[in-house]
């Protein structure tokens, strides 16, 4: 998996937010052939949703990988359990690892950071990059 990280890596080095690389890496890896559209919209979830430190956009950008690999678009196409079950066990498995969801609270001393945005960038693709390898979400 040290490709990833360097991958990773080479997104943040351009410029792409914690969001952006995430999903850029797992798209290129995973070979998920997203529309351009879907980095619209992922653009301003870095910083903790455009900047204002909330849900991490590392994390943030594994939950909406997941949710193109197992989300829905009509109601009834998957029920909100056959959706939410496995961003909830990722989101579970990510929280043991680094405690909160939170960039404010991840970046401060306070609580035990500051967790660097390269690192969780780096651990959050690999991890929901064998998360989707493991739970054969990708079909």
């Amino acid at each position: 998996m040290e490709d990833i990280k360097m991958l990773a890596q080479q997104y943040q080095q351009q410029g792409n937010n914690c969001a952006e690389t995430v999903v850029k890496v797992c798209n290129d890896y995973l070979d998920l052939q997203l529309p351009q559209e879907v980095f619209r919209m992922v653009s301003v979830m870095g910083g903790g949703v455009a900047g204002s430190g909330c849900i991490c956009g590392a994390l943030n950008g594994a939950c909406l990988v997941l949710g193109v690999l197992v989300g829905r678009v009509d109601p009834q196409e998957k029920t909100k359990p056959e959706i939410n079950v496995p961003v909830k066990a990722f989101y579970q498995q990510w929280m043991n690892q680094f405690k909160a969801s939170c960039c404010r609270v991840l970046k401060s001393p306070a609580n035990g950071g500051p967790v660097s945005c390269a690192e969780l960038m780096a651990v959050t693709t690999e991890m929901v990059i064998r998360y989707i390898e493991e739970n054969k979400l990708k079909k």
